[in-house]
């Protein structure tokens, strides 16, 4: 016996329901995270060399990532400032994916007799990984290279 309309709206409504209650069916989101000091333009304009102390900069910043003290009575600080942006998205059962992004600046403070002498900066990145889970993915192939399967016979 095959069933009703009615009965198969009451599944079809009833499953739906099951299903939709339990959470989304897809999400998806992003984070971004400063790490270290976020030293802007506005900062530096502040700092003249010759004037500018250690105190001054340890006060501003905080503790440098790296201190070298040189031969010559010179040091040199290194601030790292990160910012580091994480996105990801779910499908539920069938695919998650990911980004990661971290791009990177730092700054280097030239010191001699507890005052700065000079600075400047430099800024690397983005570096951007990604992981798609899920969904096959062979690697891209590249002219003359061996990609698996049978093995190369050096023709």
């Amino acid at each position: 016996m095959a069933p009703r309309p009615s009965q198969f709206l009451a599944i079809a409504i009833l499953a739906v329901s099951a299903v939709g209650s339990t959470g989304c069916l897809y999400t998806s989101g992003q984070t971004r995270r400063e790490v270290g000091p976020q030293i802007s333009r506005e900062t530096l304009s502040v700092i003249e060399p010759g004037r500018t102390t250690t105190e001054w900069l340890i006060g501003a910043f905080g503790q440098p990532a790296s201190r070298v003290s040189l031969t010559d009575g010179r040091e040199i600080f290194r601030y790292d400032c990160d910012v580091r942006t994480s996105e990801g998205s779910y499908l539920f059962m069938l695919v998650a994916t990911s980004s990661n992004r971290l791009e990177r600046t730092s700054w280097w403070f030239e010191l001699r007799n507890d005052v700065v002498v000079r600075y400047f900066g430099e800024t690397s990145g983005p570096v951007t990984t990604s992981v798609l889970d899920g969904l096959p993915s062979p690697p891209p192939a590249v002219p003359g290279a061996w990609t698996g399967g049978e093995v190369p016979t050096g023709d």
